[in-house]
């Protein structure tokens, strides 16, 4: 298993702390969000990882993660993500040709969960095809990718509705794939903002019976949705490295 974390985009919804830097180096209690992140892959069994990173913060990845043995990991290496690449799906297609395994974690860079992600690769590894997608149980999936789910399988993906108001099962940015994936995304076309788009490269998988879900319990947090998210984040840890420390 490879994980693949993306480390891209423009962090305007966390400006102006982003002013000068990634949204994914932004200190989480003292530590890059982005190496909180990897952390999760570690804990699920990944020792290998592309970080697909830009060209603007390049330098301070290398600073804050070096070779990603302080990390956990048995290797790391950086992906250039061009500025042409818009889109999930565009900027997971840049790891094509850098992926030696069949298995890849995909990992949104600034979105952290608590819960272990080890069960869903336990699974996935399980089944020679399809995808596999995290999911967590919200009281309200407005503004978020509701899944409707039949057993463990996803058989439709919602569109983002800031207008409705229901609880349900929703995406949390983390998907497992086998190389296959490099092939489907080569089939999407971009959506009416221009980019591809991640809900309509799993929409592929769940059209054939091959998205399946795995639920995780626990806190979670879209850290780069906007200030107050990387705020609590941030006094999250803070207070869990006290307790550590007082004990």
């Amino acid at each position: 298993m490879t994980g693949v974390v993306l480390a891209g985009g423009r962090g305007t919804r966390l400006a102006p702390l982003t002013a000068g830097t990634s949204k994914q180096l932004l200190p989480v209690a003292g530590r890059p969000l982005v190496a909180r992140v990897i952390a999760q892959l570690v804990r699920a069994g990944v020792r290998d990882v592309l970080l697909v990173i830009d060209e603007r913060h390049a330098s301070g990845f290398l600073e804050a993660l070096r070779d990603g043995r302080d990390l956990g990991l048995r290797s790391l290496a950086y992906v250039w993500q061009p500025s042409s690449a818009r889109g999930m799906p565009s900027a997971i297609a840049q790891a094509e040709h850098h992926v030696r395994t069949d298995g890849l974690l995909v990992a949104c860079g600034d979105v952290l969960i608590e819960g272990s992600l080890r069960p869903a690769v336990t699974a996935f590894a399980s089944r020679p095809e399809g995808a596999r997608i995290i999911a967590a149980r919200v009281p309200d999936t407005a503004a978020h990718t509701p899944l409707t789910v039949r057993g463990d399988r996803v058989v439709a993906l919602g569109d983002k509705d800031p207008d409705r108001h229901a609880p349900g099962l929703i995406d949390l940015g983390c998907y497992l794939y086998h190389r296959d994936v490099f092939g489907e995304i080569r089939m999407l076309r971009p959506s009416a903002r221009g980019e591809t788009e991640i809900w309509d490269l799993n929409r592929r998988y769940a059209r054939r019976g091959e998205l399946a879900v795995t639920e995780v319990a626990g806190w979670w947090s879209d850290v780069g949705g906007g200030l107050d998210a990387y705020r609590a984040a941030d006094a999250r840890y803070a207070r869990d490295r006290a307790v550590d420390a007082a004990h």
